[in-house]
């Protein structure tokens, strides 16, 4: 079933521009373009691949490694890998944020702004970054990538 580009957005959470973008970059075409007045159509049956797109892009990965990645049909072992490289990644931004926030801190407290947390501080703000990690829930989105 074809629907319009503002509601295919809609329905996907996403902007039409984003859609626009994703076609002129030739990372996700319009199932059908109205040669008479140009409208978008797509397909229902195309929300599953933008679910993909949208997935890879929330944990980190650029438009163009997507594109790579879908034009080489890329194996589950390999979409695997690249994965795997992306936490690594994510992991080295995360150290070394976590280093310049000590770093800030140590200074703080030498500057006699910054009070030591107290237990109960410290877990409930480990228990609310859990919740935010939960309510992601990008196990549901990568369990339905498209190429793999």
């Amino acid at each position: 079933m074809l629907i319009k580009i503002k509601d295919f957005a809609a329905f996907c959470n996403v902007s039409d521009r984003a859609l626009r973008l994703y076609d002129k970059l030739g990372l996700f075409h319009p199932a059908y373009i109205d040669p008479k007045n140009g409208y978008r159509y797509y397909d229902t049956e195309q929300m599953l691949e933008l679910n993909t797109i949208i997935s890879f892009k929330k944990v980190g990965f650029s438009l163009q490694e997507i594109k790579e990645m879908k034009e080489a049909g890329l194996l589950k072992e390999q979409v695997i890998d690249r994965l795997c490289d992306k936490r690594r990644e994510q992991q080295r931004i995360v150290e070394v944020a976590t280093y310049n926030i000590e770093n800030i801190n140590a200074m703080l407290k030498a500057l006699g702004m910054l009070k030591e947390p107290s237990d109960e501080q410290a877990e409930a703000t480990k228990l609310a970054r859990l919740a935010c990690l939960e309510n992601e829930k990008l196990e549901h989105d990568f369990s339905q990538i498209l190429w793999l």
